[in-house]
Formats: structure tokens, C-alpha cells, sequence
């Protein structure tokens, strides 16, 4: 059986199509609803969601060139550039030029940075728990799994 055969309900021309059984139907409403319990926690902290990526990427990868930074945080290169330049103004975050390659900048994170990592770590532990309920360690892992798969989908294609 082909994959488009086995998918064609999963496709909106389809006949047997109902977007309450389309994946990205349920991708898009869990990210809105995830972005909005993220950013009214995040809003007490005085902070956003794109600051809170780049001081996680930071914290789990050290130093980090801006263009793998906009990588990692999924925020395009442009926008990014003017959100670090916003963080090193706020004093959590410093920039420096690559010792191996002039032409890179460099992000790393400043005490003041690890410091509102932490709160927000804490703030928003609530809301991974709350999304997770309910589910099994395998459940997650498997819906992991196909999530990586569908990425590779569209990145390889």
C-alpha cells in the first residue's frame, strides 16, 4: 500500500477528511494554547517567549554562534539579531566575536541571564506538567518520535 494511500483521509481533498482527526489541526491548537499559558507566565517575569528560548539554548549549549542560536530557538536570523541585541541591553546576555572566525558573533549568557533562566525554569515547570498529565513516559516518547519524523519529512523534501 503506498503512503499516500494510507494517509489520502489525513489529506483535506479527501472525501473521509475531518479536521478533528488532522494532525496539524491538533499541532496548531496545542502550540496557541501552549504559547498562551507560556507568555502569561512569562509576563510576570517580565520576559517573552523568544528570550525564554535563547536562554535555554544558551544554558544547554554554552557558548553559541547567533545564526545556530536562531537555529535552536527556531526564530529567523534577522529577528533574532535584534533580540540579542535587546538581551545584551538588558544585561543578560553578552556577545563577542568568534576567535576562529571573525565573521561570527558569538552569544554566551551573563549571570543576570542564568538568574531569570532559573525563575523562569521554575515558573514554568506548571505548565509542562499540565500538558504532560495524563500521559505515559511511552506516550510522550512516541509522540516525540513522530514529531521528529514529520521535521525530517519537510526538511528532507
Amino acid at each position: 500500500m503506498s503512503a499516500t494511500k494510507k494517509t489520502s483521509r489525513f489529506l483535506p481533498e479527501h472525501e473521509d477528511f475531518s479536521y478533528e482527526e488532522f494532525p496539524f489541526y491538533w499541532l496548531a491548537r496545542v502550540h496557541a494554547i501552549y504559547s498562551l499559558e507560556m507568555e502569561k507566565v512569562l509576563k510576570k517575569l517580565g520576559t517573552d517567549i523568544p528570550t525564554r528560548r535563547v536562554l535555554l539554548m544558551l544554558r544547554l549549549h554554552g557558548t553559541v554562534s547567533v545564526s545556530e542560536l536562531a537555529t535552536h530557538a527556531i526564530i529567523k536570523l534577522s529577528t533574532l539579531t535584534r533580540i540579542v541585541q535587546r538581551m545584551r541591553e538588558e544585561g543578560l546576555v553578552e556577545t563577542r566575536t568568534n576567535a576562529d572566525d571573525a565573521r561570527i558573533t558569538d552569544v554566551l549568557v551573563t549571570p543576570k541571564g542564568e538568574a531569570l533562566t532559573d525563575r523562569i525554569q521554575e515558573a514554568t515547570k506548571k505548565i509542562y506538567v499540565k500538558g504532560y498529565s495524563n500521559l505515559t513516559d511511552t506516550q510522550l516518547a512516541k509522540l516525540t518520535q513522530t514529531l521528529q519524523v514529520m521535521f525530517h519529512n519537510f526538511s528532507d523534501g
